[in-house]
């Protein structure tokens, strides 16, 4: 059995007990589907505020926002499903001593961490902001292409890339500062800035979140979704995403080789 495959059974493994665990309290999950939809729809409506009295506001129209609005909640739900359980989690790990005993597991740390648990309550806010998103689209009337299509899947999958070398710098920072409860809420504020098409924004903001790079996580999929992508941008954000998980990747190596132990 290979090494990724081997990484991959364990993790499932670790999921199913997640599952397991999350569906006993079957309210709690009802609730949160309730309150996602609340949110989404609110969102939504205040948008359309913007849009009273003109039909596009920075070259977007009111049907393309509700499609960057759709992927920002899409996105949002990946993070609190997958990422901020286990980033949550990493200040304990340090100051309990647990990450001593994950560090000797014969399974990468890293994925070990920064994967392990799941929030099984937020299973369905990808789903729903997707639906948002395909309701924008709808909306504006031209539909999409197979093309389209194809830049989006890659566009988003880079984006899943970049919020996850976040929450692994994250990681690294919580094993430095220890006492960094807090480090959920700086990667929900990353996310945050991508609710609205970073062209909103004025300068020097827009040139910021374009370098962050906050425009990669919903602006630039939504504007591929909708045939609007500069082709370039097709190379650029796998490249962006790559540097980021390397980045994150070495930073979590280094944070760990100046990490004591708890008994420290």
């Amino acid at each position: 059995m290979s090494g990724w495959t081997r990484h991959a059974r364990i993790l499932g493994i670790c999921w199913r007990a997640a599952v397991a665990s999350e569906v006993e309290y079957r309210f709690n999950f009802i609730s949160n589907v309730a309150l996602s939809m609340f949110w989404m729809l609110w969102a939504a409506a205040g948008a359309s505020v913007y849009f009273r009295y003109t039909g596009a506001v920075a070259g977007w129209t009111n049907a393309e926002v509700l499609v960057v609005i759709g992927l920002f909640f899409a996105l949002n739900g990946i993070r609190q499903m997958v990422l901020q359980p286990n980033l949550e989690r990493m200040t304990d790990y340090v100051r309990l001593g647990t990450l001593d005993f994950l560090l000797i597991k014969p399974f990468d740390a890293q994925l070990l961490v920064s994967l392990r648990h799941l929030n099984v309550n937020t299973l369905l806010d990808p789903v729903l902001g997707l639906a948002l998103t395909t309701t924008g689209i709808v909306l504006t009337g031209r539909g999409t292409s197979v093309a389209a299509l194809a830049s989006f899947a890659w566009m988003l999958a880079c984006a899943v890339l970049l919020m996850y070398a976040l929450t692994v710098a994250m990681m690294a920072l919580a094993v430095k500062l220890v006492a960094a409860e807090e480090l959920g809420q700086v990667s929900y504020a990353f996310v945050e800035l991508s609710r609205f098409p970073v062209d909103l924004y004025r300068n020097p903001v827009q040139t910021i979140l374009t370098i962050v790079p906050i425009a990669f996580l919903t602006t630039y999929p939504a504007a591929a979704l909708l045939g609007r992508l500069d082709p370039y941008m097709l190379l650029l954000a796998p490249a962006v995403a790559a540097c980021a998980g390397v980045l994150a990747t070495l930073a979590w190596r280094r944070s760990l080789r100046s990490y004591a132990g708890a008994s420290a």
